[in-house]
């Protein structure tokens, strides 16, 4: 343990990478579950969700899924 890092820190950091990491992960889990998005479509949100976890995870959730299921 690293006398000059507090304890308290190492646990906020943990648990909000836990957040993250299971925010997005969640998000790739729901786009897989959707039947209409599919290829191209498919590959945007999966890098927009990789290249940045809380926005990319964040847009699917609040435009991505709805858009995609409304979508005949």
């Amino acid at each position: 343990m690293n006398p000059l890092i507090p304890t308290a820190y190492d646990v906020v950091w943990s648990v909000v990478t836990a957040a993250v990491l299971a925010f997005t992960i969640a998000a790739i889990i729901s786009m897989m579950r959707t039947r209409h998005v599919g290829g191209l479509r498919f590959l945007v949100w999966f890098l927009l969700v990789l290249a940045a976890p809380v926005l990319g995870a964040a847009a699917w959730f609040a435009y991505g899924r709805r858009a995609e299921a409304t979508r005949p």
